[in-house]
């Protein structure tokens, strides 16, 4: 319990205000009551990881898509595979 809670940013009036999410190894990805209406984002530039995902979706490639949001290729992967990632 002890590593979510690590994860949590609390505000001042006690309620989690920014929670970073462990699923990705490279991109630092939190999801942010302040911003992106609580959608998960890119902690560093801000970009929507939605908008990322439905960008490479649409048939762009991972070296586009990165360049388009000013991330690096590293990141745009890791958001990516874990995205697509098939539930077992």
């Amino acid at each position: 319990m002890e590593n979510y809670l690590r994860r949590v940013d609390f505000a001042h009036d006690g309620y989690a205000q920014v929670i970073t999410l462990s699923k990705h190894r490279v991109a630092k990805v939190t999801v942010d009551t302040d911003h992106a209406f609580a959608r998960p984002r890119f902690a560093r530039g801000g970009a929507k990881l939605e908008d990322v995902i439905n960008l490479f979706q649409a048939g762009e490639p991972v070296n586009i898509v990165a360049e388009e949001y000013k991330l690096t290729r590293d990141k745009s992967e890791d958001v990516l595979r874990v995205a697509t990632r098939t539930a077992v």
